[in-house]
């Protein structure tokens, strides 16, 4: 397998800084959710050269392949639905972004452990945790946070 850099404290250290500047409560959760979405679209950028078999030295079974797509899939979901109610006006709660922090590092270890090879146990918890959560939200609009 290539030597790549490993792309999580980089990304941490991003999330940290990028929450820091919302300030209330709801600001702090939504920015939450924009910088999971980030750093997910950095982490799952090479998935469709390793899913097509263009990655050398990485190659997934038909499961391994299928277990990764409904691992990224779930997470996917769970992003696109708390950015749906952060634009409708809606509010978010922490329990709702914690499940996404929380599915995303379970996607994130899946993921990494998969292209080296292994299949870590994270796989088959967020292959069906991703999918059977819902971001909870309120009817509740925020101005300007």
């Amino acid at each position: 397998m290539p030597n790549r850099p490993n792309l999580r404290p980089v990304i941490l250290v991003l999330a940290c800084g990028l929450a820091a500047c919302a300030s209330s409560p709801q600001g702090k959760l939504r920015q939450s959710v924009y910088d999971i979405d980030s750093a997910y679209h950095v982490i799952a950028a090479p998935m469709p050269d390793v899913m097509a078999g263009r990655l050398p030295g990485v190659t997934l079974t038909a499961a391994e392949k299928t277990l990764v797509k409904s691992a990224s899939q779930g997470v996917f979901n769970e992003i696109a639905s708390l950015e749906t109610s952060i634009a409708g006006g809606s509010s978010i709660t922490a329990t709702a972004v914690s499940a996404l922090e929380a599915d995303f590092a379970s996607f994130e270890t899946c993921w990494t452990g998969v292209k080296a090879g292994q299949q870590p146990p994270a796989c088959a918890g967020i292959a069906s945790t991703a999918t059977t959560t819902t971001a909870t939200t309120t009817t509740t609009t925020t101005a300007g946070n």
